[in-house]
């Protein structure tokens, strides 16, 4: 497998966290896929055979050539059916909102063809990706055109929102969420009410999420002494409140899931 990230305009890089590729040959075998979580959207074009994808619904989704998911508070597996070639827009959290007419909220833990949220126009978009572009730079430098000339028909910011959103972000989570609503001059009830519109989440999923996420790159560096230290360490009042956490997203607690067989490789940790 070969996951890359690539930064978008300098223009778009508090909306755009990276631009990103996934490649997996054709394994012969039965593949059981990874789990995927998202705060922010993601839209994918698929340049190879279909995928499907699933959510903590039992239903899944057969990508064929392009999906845009919503921020996911549940991670979603993604089960590749031959050869993957994926290659993505990963926004950050709230980045999106300037670029789809539609709540965030909506999306949450859900998908939508691009056509469904930008009609005509968005089929030929992916078209554009598909047939148009023979490299991943080709595919960078079209979405780049595209996303700054929506952005100047539509600058939708709230610097409340995007204060709130840095402090988050540069805290990996760990932040109370009423001293956030203070750093970013907002009562709560108004952090809470920008977050379902712009971000899908609430501020605590979203650092729930991030916390979560330390445990794996905290432990891909440092030995686990104990899961006391790693809690602490990323960001959980105590071990407790890790371990709840924790079976929330994968159903078990981190001592047992990392106890696993090939534990590392059942969560897609490339954008963590």
């Amino acid at each position: 497998m070969l996951y890359q990230e690539h930064p978008p305009h300098p223009g778009l890089k508090n909306y755009i966290k990276c631009y990103w590729t996934l490649s997996i040959p054709e394994s012969g075998s039965p593949h059981e896929g990874q789990y995927f979580l998202a705060e922010g959207l993601e839209f994918s074009f698929n340049l190879a055979d279909p995928i499907e994808f699933a959510a903590h619904a039992p239903e899944s989704a057969t990508v064929r050539r392009s999906c845009i998911w919503g921020p996911m508070t549940q991670p979603m597996r993604i089960k590749p059916t031959n050869r993957v070639e994926i290659f993505g827009v990963c926004f950050r959290p709230g980045g999106a909102y300037p670029f789809f007419f539609c709540p965030a909220a909506e999306l949450v833990n859900a998908s939508a063809g691009i056509d469904d949220l930008w009609g005509a126009p968005g089929l030929g978009l992916v078209d554009g990706i598909q047939y148009g572009c023979r490299t991943t730079r080709d595919r960078m430098d079209l979405l780049d055109r595209h996303f700054l000339h929506r952005l100047e028909q539509n600058r939708r910011q709230d610097a409340g929102l995007a204060a709130a959103l840095d402090i988050v972000d540069a805290h990996k989570g760990q932040v109370s969420i009423d001293h956030l609503a203070r750093l970013a001059g907002l009562s709560r009830r108004q952090l809470e009410r920008c977050f379902k519109e712009r971000v899908g989440m609430s501020p605590k999923q979203l650092c729930r999420s991030l916390r979560f996420k330390n445990v794996f790159k905290h432990l891909a560096t440092f030995t686990a002494d104990s899961w006391v230290s790693t809690a602490l360490a990323c960001g959980y009042y105590d071990q407790s409140h890790m371990i709840r956490d924790f079976k929330h997203y994968t159903g078990t607690s981190p001592a047992a899931f990392f106890t696993r067989p090939g534990a590392g490789e059942q969560f897609f940790t490339g954008n963590f």
